[in-house]
């Protein structure tokens, strides 16, 4: 068993991020050199955990990096209802039309733990660390960088059934890398399923299903990793405090009767 946080560890936490809310340019140093060293130190916990039988993993998630290191949900916009009106940080393409991409490469998770055939180069790197506060409500000067691979993959990675998660450090703010996740291989996913760490953040969207449109088969509930929905004696039920509004559901429902809206503020 694991106690909480302290109270004295909890606010030496806030005065951190008001320390990183003010000065950010070291929020984005901090984010680059966790991601230059993520892929070394997952691998290193993977093996001693190994030799040791133990979840190094899952300890260090919830000690040391405890609200530290996770993820953010973000769904694509076309799961997203066409009147409801978003922010270009509540939305996966226009983050990264906003972000300096450095490129696709391979992700570790699904290369190490070859759990499902889904494709292995799905994370979508930053060439530095990126400030969720740095992307403006009002964009239109910023110049549009053309990124259609990009948004081919996250199309792809949608209809397999992969959650797209901004991956943050030092806290949810700071994000280095956006992964395409399955809670098969993803160390992230699979232990926030497991154990509800590392941390991982709902996005500012909950589905919203057309009873009128629903037919009651329950293709939806296989794709919900979060237990949002359930199919009990024909007929679907859901819980939106359990949604994530990832948006999986809205591409494989044969019906096209749920769409992500706004949650209410």
């Amino acid at each position: 068993m694991f106690s909480p946080p302290s109270r004295v560890t909890r606010v030496f936490e806030s005065k951190i991020d008001k320390f990183l809310r003010r000065y950010p340019p070291i929020g984005r140093l901090i984010t680059f050199l966790a991601s230059s060293i993520e892929v070394a130190m997952l691998e290193v916990f993977r093996r001693i955990g190994k030799v040791i039988n133990k979840p190094v993993h899952e300890y260090m998630f919830r000690s040391i990096y405890r609200g530290r290191w996770g993820g953010r949900v973000v769904p694509l916009n076309k799961n997203i209802d066409v009147e409801t009106r978003f922010l270009p940080s509540q939305e996966i393409i226009e983050i990264l039309s906003r972000s300096s991409v450095a490129g696709i490469a391979e992700c570790y998770c699904r290369h190490t733990y070859k759990n499902c055939d889904n494709p292995t180069k799905t994370c979508i790197h930053l060439s530095f660390g990126q400030s969720l506060q740095q992307i403006p409500y009002k964009s239109e000067n910023l110049r549009k960088v053309s990124k259609e691979k990009i948004v081919e993959l996250l199309e792809d990675c949608d209809s397999r059934g992969l959650v797209h998660s901004l991956i943050f450090f030092p806290n949810p703010e700071f994000y280095y890398v956006v992964c395409n996740c399955c809670p098969c291989c993803c160390v992230m996913l699979s232990r926030f399923l497991k154990s509800g760490s590392p941390q991982v953040i709902k996005s500012d969207f909950v589905a919203h299903t057309d009873q009128s449109k629903c037919e009651n088969c329950g293709d939806c509930e296989q794709w919900c990793y979060f237990g949002a929905r359930k199919l009990n004696d024909d007929k679907l039920s859901f819980n939106p405090i359990l949604c994530f509004g990832c948006g999986i559901c809205v591409s494989k429902c044969p019906q096209k009767a749920i769409s992500l809206v706004k949650k209410e503020e």
